[in-house]
């Protein structure tokens, strides 16, 4: 059978005051096209469906929508919660819909019951768990270390390993105490703490992941983060955004990375000001960073004619590349105020006074010691 794999949707999210959701709608189309196209029996979902535990009701619109359109191509779905979502609200009503097909996981009640995707392949959902969600149904789980949680809610799950296994889960997966690449836009990590090693799905054909941004696999191509939809922070810039399609074919998986197009990029553009009104247009998510050494006044303005979407400004000039330790025990005694004040200028800067400025020093001191 042909699944795809997506992950971290988080509809509704805003970057920087910019609403991405018209880019949301524009990538998740693309799934519904590939779907079509590549003729897949269903959409794996694996967390982060919102950006948020309480989404909008516009958000949540347009996820209706979008489940709504698999349907109707006659496609299953199978989707979990992610940290982001509450659990309860993505799992509304996912008894009705189950007979129709879109399977969401509820939450941990002590035992995970597989759904028969065909009659050779069962496919297992975990929402995304925390060691109090498991505690209370496992009384030999006393720990509470991540790892352990999942040792043993898996011990719990009947699995024919006859069948072609795949979990789908939304978790932080690491191999042999080797982390995985991390990205800027990701929830901060509880250090070693949420650690789940990959060992522990061994019993699995394929692991369905979300939680980290950045598409890789974790151990064997078979454990596999698909990434976000987007890109969510511009330490992201460099990566190719993709969904991953799946093919069985009794225990053998095959995988494949379809790349998404997107409505606007996220780029950043380093320059003086007047290098960068070179550039042409664009659409794109823009950081800008600045050359210049001198402040420009009303700069988002005046570039906004080239970059229509201006995400962020930065300055990274002379002043600064080098941070300076000024120390008093350094300043030599017998200096004069104007050659203290050159001293401290050139540490702050990085650049010495020009003859117009210390014109203008030198008559400010004149001008104190007249007064005095």
């Amino acid at each position: 059978m042909r699944l795809l794999h997506i992950s971290d949707l988080h509809i509704g999210k805003k970057v920087k005051g910019y609403s991405l959701i018209t880019d949301q709608l524009y990538v998740l189309e693309q799934v519904l096209n590939v779907a079509k196209e590549r003729k897949v029996d269903g959409i794996i979902i694996a967390g982060d469906i919102y950006d948020s535990s309480n989404p909008s009701s516009e958000a949540i619109s347009y996820f209706d929508r979008f489940i709504s359109d698999i349907h109707s191509l006659g496609i299953a779905c199978y989707a979990v919660s992610g940290n982001h979502d509450s659990v309860y609200r993505v799992s509304f009503g996912s008894d009705i819909m189950a007979e129709e097909n879109v399977f969401f996981a509820k939450k941990y009640s002590g035992k995970i019951e597989p759904i028969n995707a065909d009659k050779d392949t069962q496919i297992w959902l975990i929402p995304f768990i925390r060691p109090v969600d498991v505690r209370e149904y496992h009384p030999d789980f006393a720990v509470g270390s991540y790892e352990e949680m999942m040792q043993s809610v898996i011990k719990n799950m009947d699995i024919n390993k006859k069948k072609t296994n795949i979990l789908v889960a939304h978790q932080f997966i690491t191999h042999s105490g080797k982390e995985p690449e991390r990205c800027e836009s990701e929830s901060v990590s509880l250090g070693t703490l949420d650690n789940i090693d990959v060992s522990d799905f061994q019993d699995f054909d394929y692991v369905a992941l979300g939680h980290l941004h950045r598409p890789q696999a974790i151990g064997r191509d078979t454990v596999r983060y698909s990434g976000s939809l987007l890109k969510y922070s511009f330490s992201e810039k460099d990566d190719k955004k993709s969904m991953v399609l799946i093919e069985t074919s009794g225990k053998k998986i095959k995988t494949e990375l379809i790349p998404f197009k997107l409505l606007r990029d996220m780029k950043e553009f380093t320059g003086t000001y007047q290098e960068l009104l070179k550039y042409p247009e664009t659409e794109d998510y823009a950081r800008i960073i600045l050359k210049d050494k001198d402040f420009i006044t009303d700069v988002r303005h005046r570039l906004e004619s080239k970059f229509k979407n201006i995400m962020t400004i930065e300055y990274e000039n002379l002043y600064t590349q080098k941070n300076n330790v000024i120390d008093n025990a350094v300043l030599p005694e017998t200096k004069t105020p104007e050659e203290l004040f050159d001293i401290f200028y050139e540490l702050q800067n990085n650049q010495k006074l020009n003859k117009e400025k210390s014109e203008i020093v030198k008559e400010v001191f004149e001008n104190i010691e007249g007064d005095e």
